[in-house]
């Protein structure tokens, strides 16, 4: 790994990363950046594919998730990958989501570049778009974690506060956050030989020996896992069918959840298929079982479908439940569940490219013994 340092010009953090991409794209490297780019109203940002270093004006740092950047890159590669590099700059969930998206054959690395961002957390949309402070939702954060205070955590969606790691793995570059003076400098590492390519002809001074980055990485990581330990302590109750219906009440069927999650890709999905469709007779009869039928119907079965379908894969980026219309905290449930089965496997989604999806490949030794656990 090398590990250079980007001078922050003017205390001005996110214009001095732009001229860094810039670079990136003017060299002829890489073809395309993926990036989070501002809409022209300024109230949220979402990925573009630019390859006019004139026309980008991001800001990697934006705390907001508007879409799953992983689904995006999905698209792009899926039927055939680019001829030419592009890179693309994602959050850690994002990156992880992309692996798993690959393992899944719904994407390909092929002449994908990752520039993975540290991630302090990010906001609901409508927060970020009507921040209440009176700096930018990216100035609060950053300035939050110069202070080191929480002040930011009152507006951070529920996946980020007990996210599992908010440091990029398997990223060819990575621009680091935790470890740095924001205000003097950026941490730039290559973690890759395309990384270390990427880097060789830019104007980056070499990283002075220190552990500075080293210990904010765990130390950030530590907390993490103590929050996410008393959540998961918090949310041990929920569990029988009686509470997961009630947990559900509000869900209407509408399928938002599935629509934002980067994990479920197929290209029909069994609830919106003619499955589940019958003749009126057939809900009357459903009716006089009980004396009433619900509906619309099935809206228990298709959040538990869903989540067989994908826990295992889950990275836990909390699109789904930012995408619900009736703000069902699906963490509540989606994280005590994915951590639950992906120990179960001892599998960690997109932390390993080699290692495969648990169900879709067979272990000889894998729960010999019947009704063990």
């Amino acid at each position: 790994m090398i590990k250079k340092v980007l001078k922050v010009k003017d205390n001005d953090v996110i214009s001095s990363t732009n001229e860094f991409l810039k670079h990136l794209l003017a060299s002829g490297k890489i073809q395309a950046l993926l990036v989070p780019q501002s809409t022209p109203s300024k109230k949220v940002v979402y990925p573009v594919l630019i390859t006019d270093q004139r026309k980008l004006h991001t800001d990697i740092f934006a705390p907001v998730l508007p879409v799953a950047t992983a689904t995006v890159i999905s698209k792009i590669t899926k039927v055939q990958p680019p001829s030419k590099p592009i890179g693309v700059v994602l959050r850690a969930c994002q990156i992880r989501a992309l692996i798993e998206l690959v393992k899944l054959n719904q994407a390909s690395l092929t002449n994908i570049v990752i520039i993975g961002v540290d991630c302090p957390g990010t906001f609901p949309i409508n927060i970020y778009a009507e921040f209440p402070e009176k700096k930018t939702p990216t100035q609060f954060l950053l300035e939050t974690m110069l202070k080191k205070s929480n002040d930011a955590d009152q507006y951070l969606r529920s996946a980020c506060k007990v996210c599992k790691d908010p440091v990029p793995t398997n990223a060819d570059i990575v621009l680091g956050l935790f470890g740095a003076d924001i205000e003097k400098e950026l941490i730039i590492e290559a973690h890759s030989e395309i990384g270390k390519e990427l880097l060789k002809d830019m104007t980056l001074e070499d990283e002075k020996e220190g552990k500075a980055r080293e210990k904010a990485v765990k130390d950030t990581r530590e907390e993490k896992d103590k929050k996410r330990a008393v959540f998961l302590k918090e949310k041990e109750g929920a569990k029988g069918i009686e509470k997961v219906a009630e947990f559900f009440d509000k869900c209407v069927n509408c399928h938002n959840c599935r629509q934002a999650c980067p994990i479920c890709y197929c290209k029909e999905c069994l609830f919106d298929s003619a499955v589940f469709d019958a003749e009126a007779y057939k809900f009357v009869r459903r009716a006089e079982n009980k004396g009433l039928f619900k509906l619309p119907s099935d809206a228990l079965l298709f959040q538990l479908g869903r989540m067989n379908h994908m826990i295992l894969s889950c990275v836990e980026c909390g699109l789904c439940e930012q995408a619900c219309p009736n703000a069902i905290p699906l963490m509540e449930v989606f994280i005590p569940a994915a951590e639950n089965a992906q120990k179960e496997f001892t599998y960690h989604p997109g932390k390993d490219k080699t290692e495969k999806v648990p169900m879709i490949v067979y272990r000889e030794d894998e729960f010999l013994e019947v009704g063990e656990k």
